[in-house]
């Protein structure tokens, strides 16, 4: 111990001084508390990759010069066999190095990882391809606000497939699964407007999945979120246009990762030019852009069939998404608003009805009620059940907005008929959804790519509350379904118990 200490702390000044001439180079300023530890780390790791690289080569190099063959063939000398002081140098030195690296490493990753008891929780959803941040207070954003000199804790889940939650000036990056709940934090110490980028490959949009972050005093923090919570209402406190909030729920709703508004091509029609324009569907022939046209994309998009795009790409639980039945009426005349002022076309036909106006203050949106067929009071074991298919990974596999994925999609399972391997079609009520679930090897679903692992049974099985955390995930399903009814439901006697059974 007493000749470790010494080399560490001698490694450890080499370091430091070493870390701040090559960040003069590449890495950012240090913007977090993290910061300085996380480019200490990585400039002692690269000194020594450096250092070691150089010497190896070198001698190699040396040797291969210094020992050719010569000209006249040489009778090889005998190798040594052995030799003790050499294997302890080469093997003891290395290892105390690589245990240097482990202590130093070893601490800041603990650091990074536990968040103080103090942060503001800020959630995090990743989706093809955005961003969306729900604040303390509610608020919801495509921009991410945080305060100057305050610990905040990200807690991060993806709607779809993998993507990595990255800021480079600020130092901090993790991966974000879909059906896990991935956490980090970061305290930024450097005002400024910052960009959040995907690191991991998400998909054709992957390069523009990119979201700013405004680190501000925290003043201004509480009156951005603050803002944010009321959609009606513009940073000044005055009402805003029906275009402007058109606007607002365009970016906040992902619309603008699939459509875009100034002509480009994307993985959905244009906006541009849209509202009043003739459309061409598939096979031949067009419709008018006009206001029950745009309405019914938005509310149906199943039926679309635009020339040149393919159907079932939107998901279609917009509705739920813009606040459920009698909530959803003024949001998407907001954004039908708001295509009409991008389309040179646009004309009365297309236009809101004339009385459509947004309130002067207006509360956030309140939660979707369940959807389907699911009763108002099985609410609890909704969101009880959407807890247990995020904890245990079932959205790994299984997406819920329709997007297609190795295991059939949640979406508008349960109820429906659901095509079998064998060329049989069965209606997925309660006792499919059960069996699906606890023996998924006995049911093979037409267009699955993987087969279910067996393990489901020991996750969600009878053995949690007798049937109640397996009876909570079916209601999930059944709410992500407008097939849902009365066969594909649990037993009304499941209302009784205390959604979320552990």
């Amino acid at each position: 111990m007493g000749f470790t200490m010494p080399l560490m702390n001698m490694l450890n000044v080499v370091h430091l001084n070493c870390s701040r001439l090559l960040a003069f180079y590449w890495l950012p300023r240090d913007g977090s508390t993290t910061a300085p530890d996380i480019h200490d780390m990585w400039n002692f790791f690269y000194v020594v990759a450096i250092f070691f690289t150089v010497l190896v080569v070198g001698l190699m190099l040396f040797f291969m010069f210094r020992y050719r063959m010569s000209a006249k063939r040489q009778k090889a000398d005998p190798s040594a066999t052995h030799n003790t002081a050499l294997e302890l140098t080469w093997s003891g030195i290395p290892l105390i190095i690589v245990m240097v690296m482990f202590v130093v490493g070893f601490k800041g990753y603990m650091n990074i990882d536990t968040p103080p008891g103090n942060s503001i929780d800020i959630k995090v959803l990743a989706q093809q391809w955005f961003w969306t941040f729900t604040y303390p207070n509610g608020a919801v954003s495509k921009t991410l606000y945080l305060p100057l000199n305050r610990p905040v804790r990200f807690e991060m889940t993806s709607n779809d497939v993998l993507h990595g939650f990255w800021i480079p000036a600020l130092s901090v990056q993790r991966d974000v699964v879909p059906g896990r709940i991935i956490t980090t934090w970061v305290d930024a110490t450097r005002l400024g407007t910052f960009h959040l980028q995907c690191s991991e490959y998400c998909g054709d949009g992957h390069s523009r999945m990119i979201s700013p972050v405004i680190v501000e005093s925290y003043s201004k923090y509480l009156a951005d979120i603050k803002a944010a919570a009321n959609l009606w209402v513009g940073a000044d406190g005055k009402a805003l246009p029906l275009p402007k909030v058109g606007e607002k729920l365009y970016n906040l709703k992902g619309c603008s990762s699939c459509h875009t508004v100034n002509g480009a091509p994307g993985t959905g029609p244009t906006w541009r030019n849209l509202a009043g324009s003739q459309v061409k569907l598939n096979g031949g022939g067009t419709v008018t852009a006009n206001y029950a046209y745009l309405k019914h994309a938005i509310m149906n998009p199943d039926h679309l069939n635009v020339q040149g795009y393919a159907k079932g790409v939107m998901p279609d639980n917009y509705v739920e998404q813009l606040g459920g039945k009698g909530k959803y009426e003024r949001k998407i005349n907001a954004i039908i608003a708001y295509m009409n002022t991008i389309s040179k076309h646009s004309n009365s036909a297309s236009m809101p009805p004339a009385g459509a106006t947004a309130p002067a203050t207006s509360a956030p949106a309140a939660a979707a009620p369940p959807a389907g067929g699911v009763p108002k009071v099985a609410a609890a074991h909704v969101a009880a059940g959407k807890k247990v298919a995020m904890t245990v990974g079932c959205t790994a596999c299984h997406s819920v907005n329709g997007t297609p994925s190795v295991c059939p999609t949640w979406q508008n399972l349960a109820g429906s008929k659901v095509k079998l391997k064998d060329g049989k079609t069965v209606v997925a009520d309660y006792d499919f959804l059960r069996t699906m679930i606890l023996q998924p090897g006995k049911i093979n679903v037409a267009g699955a790519t993987m087969q279910m692992p067996n393990m489901s049974a020991a996750l969600v099985g009878p053995q949690y509350h007798g049937d109640q955390r397996l009876n909570d995930l079916i209601w999930y399903i059944n709410s992500l379904s407008k097939r849902s009814n009365k066969a594909s439901q649990p037993p009304q006697s499941s209302l009784h118990s205390t959604g979320g059974g552990k």
